[in-house]
């Protein structure tokens, strides 16, 4: 309690967020799991047990505060290409330092697509799909029926040691799972955009990856599956390499830095995409290019 009070004093007056005062807690309840003997944690079971859900449950309902006023002031801008993950992501990088808001981002996510997002999206014009022509959703589909076909027998398997540790591979897989389920329904969600309004394409795949590519920066734009350069100067926008090939080339003017899983960057001056309408992407792109240099 006391480091975290203090912690509070030195920000107090900065435009440090108040909520990582969350992350210090957190940090002082593990450390003082490691540091303290067995025989003198009881306080800190107390803590564990009565106080740390109350800080979870408020830290959820600061979240979902922040996600609604997020939305609403996205809905006022020229802009409607927010959706729930980007409120998310916005609302917990205002809150929590990076790389734990990209983790706990990713993980609202997962609930969120797996149990709460069932309505069927409706494609605009300018949106365009990226997993029904190679096959990308079907390939996952097969992967989630071994995960579950493999969680039994390694259940079985591993039991014979340890049912500990049966059951920590079990919750493994299974949770493995979700986050294939919720990627197979946030890749039918979130489409690329070309946004006319603000001279942007965003790239989304998932909610595992993302890139803004501003059209002042395209130098060009072409159809290819021909095999990537092994000098990486051609790079995969998807996070599973290869899987899903890709059929268009974005080259740029400018190195960009992009999104991939749980927050990592990675940079690129040219991209590999994959877009079912390629043709058809590809003349849009251009036409709209073409009338911003006017």
């Amino acid at each position: 309690f006391t480091t975290p009070f203090l912690y509070f004093l030195f920000i107090r007056k900065k435009e440090i967020s108040k909520t990582t005062i969350v992350s210090v807690f957190f940090i002082g309840l593990v450390t003082a799991s490691y540091i303290l003997p067995e025989n003198q944690q009881t306080i800190l079971s107390l803590v564990k047990t009565y106080v740390f859900p109350i800080v979870e449950l408020s830290v959820l309902a600061f979240l979902f505060l922040k996600i609604r006023k997020t939305i609403k002031e996205f809905k006022k801008l020229k802009t409607n290409n927010l959706d729930f993950f980007d409120a998310i992501s916005i609302s917990c990088k205002e809150s929590f330092p990076n790389k734990i808001a990209s983790f706990l981002a990713t993980e609202i996510a997962v609930i969120y697509y797996v149990f709460f997002l069932w309505k069927k999206r409706i494609l605009k014009e300018n949106e365009f799909t990226n997993y029904k022509e190679n096959g990308l959703v079907s390939l996952l589909l097969a992967l989630l029926l071994v995960i579950f076909i493999e969680t039994f027998a390694i259940h079985k398997f591993a039991e014979k040691w340890s049912v500990v540790l049966a059951w920590v591979l079990t919750a493994t897989s299974v949770y493995t799972a979700l986050q294939l389920f919720a990627l197979i329904k946030s890749l039918v969600r979130r489409p690329f955009v070309v946004d006319v309004i603000n001279e942007e394409i965003l790239l989304r795949f998932g909610f595992f990856g993302k890139a803004i590519i501003p059209f002042k920066l395209i130098e060009n734009l072409g159809v290819s599956s021909k095999d990537l350069p092994e000098d990486n100067s051609v790079v995969s926008f998807s996070p599973l390499g290869s899987i899903g090939g890709h059929n268009v080339i974005v080259s740029l003017n400018k190195e960009i830095e992009f999104e991939s899983f749980y927050g990592f960057k990675k940079r690129a001056k040219s991209l590999a995409i994959f877009v079912d309408d390629k043709n058809r992407f590809v003349e849009f792109v251009e036409s709209n290019l073409k009338a911003s240099q006017k």
